[in-house]
């Protein structure tokens, strides 16, 4: 005899908490969702200026990170932070020797750096969200980029008070990219 099992409605869908193993679970059609708080977030596409942030961004941490060996540049890599938190930054950076040599799927450590490229698409709750998920899960340095108003916004993990950059500014990797410093307007520039 076979059990009758009730469809879900679209509600009990959306009320659902998930955890990185049902998002996991739930690949390839995961793969454009982050899993923020339990819940599943569709990434929208990115725009050209998104992507060309994130690539002159990427370019140049990689490139002094690799040649000072300090660590390894990730993009739209997904990071498991907590059992409901498996986002996937713009950028993430994660300090020489705290990786495993080899792994599979998302980055299974803490990142030092993460830098979400702003869309206009994201809400300021959904920035705020990803901020204190950031904190709470101990990354120590997240570049939050707003791409329409060219700017960035500095969190340190431990210090209460946020930075902001202008075009006129650098970027200063602090101890985390001993060193490494960016002008804003380089960033910025098309």
């Amino acid at each position: 005899m076979t059990a009758l099992i009730e469809r879900p409605t679209i509600e009990d869908v959306a009320a659902r908490k998930y955890t990185v193993a049902d998002a996991q679970a739930l690949a390839p059609v995961g793969d454009n969702h982050e899993l923020i708080n339990g819940e599943l977030i569709e990434m929208p596409g990115a725009s050209g200026k998104h992507g060309r942030i994130v690539t002159i961004l990427s370019r140049y941490l990689d490139t002094y990170t690799t040649d000072h060996q300090l660590g390894k540049i990730f993009s739209n890599a997904r990071v498991t932070l907590s059992i409901g938190n498996e986002p996937i930054p713009d950028l993430t950076f994660v300090t020489a020797g705290r990786l495993p040599n080899e792994f599979r799927g998302a980055i299974p450590t803490i990142p030092d750096l993460v830098v979400e490229v702003n869309s206009p698409t994201d809400t300021t709750e959904g920035i705020h969200d990803k901020l204190v998920m950031y904190r709470e899960a101990g990354v120590r340095l997240v570049w939050s980029v707003f791409l329409l108003d060219e700017y960035i916004l500095v969190h340190r993990l431990n210090k209460p008070k946020i930075q902001l950059l202008n075009l006129d500014d650098e970027l200063d990797g602090e101890d985390i990219i001993p060193g490494f410093k960016l002008k804003i307007s380089t960033i910025f520039e098309q």
